[in-house]
């Protein structure tokens, strides 16, 4: 229990700091320090800052995969179900950067490198769209050949709107109206369902 509580901690602090002070000027002591623990119980727990951060996306991520299972096993319509899984996940997504602060400004400056942090986070997505396409095939909503290649397409395709849907690029010069029209026209139509 007392593990728990100190990788916790520990993960708070770093998270912390990563806002105030942006990933590339935050060290391991100030980790300490801001813990209130010592640095040999920090490197007890993470070898390095490079693996905070991630333990670090990891817990925001979590997050969001959280709020994502409990919209892929409600009992709807898996017409209903995949648009507010892709609504769902653009809102906490968002709300997820805008609550990080100067990780905001770090995730737009490096998207690419987000890549690696990112893997397991995105793998769980597809494993979820899968859930739900698979669902929706099965009753016979959805007319897809490969639900596993269907899923990676339309988690590219999200991954695709990110930055323009945080930044607020998506809605200028378009209603919210219009692009939900348009989102759901795109994605029924991967799915065979127009």
């Amino acid at each position: 229990m007392k593990n728990k509580k100190n990788r916790e901690r520990l993960i708070s602090a770093a998270k912390n700091l990563f806002i105030k002070k942006g990933y590339d000027d935050t060290t391991m002591s100030d980790i300490a320090l801001e813990s209130g623990l010592s640095r040999r119980t920090l490197y007890t727990y993470f070898v390095s800052k490079v693996e905070i951060y991630q333990a670090v996306i990891n817990s925001e991520t979590d997050r969001i995969i959280d709020k994502l299972t409990e919209i892929a096993c409600k009992p709807m319509n898996p017409r209903q179900k995949i648009i507010e899984f892709i609504y769902g996940r653009f809102i906490v997504l968002k709300e997820m950067v805008d609550r990080n602060g100067t990780l905001r400004s770090e995730f737009f400056r490096n998207v690419f490198g987000l890549e690696h942090f990112r893997k397991d986070y995105d793998q769980k997505e597809k494993v979820l769209l899968q859930q739900i396409i698979s669902e929706g095939k099965e009753s016979g909503v959805f007319n897809v050949t490969s639900v596993r290649r269907t899923a990676e397409i339309i988690h590219y395709c999200m991954r695709g709107f990110e930055v323009s849907y945080i930044r607020g690029n998506l809605w200028r010069g378009n209603t919210r109206e219009e692009i939900r029209y348009e989102t759901q026209k795109l994605i029924f139509g991967a799915l065979g369902c127009c």
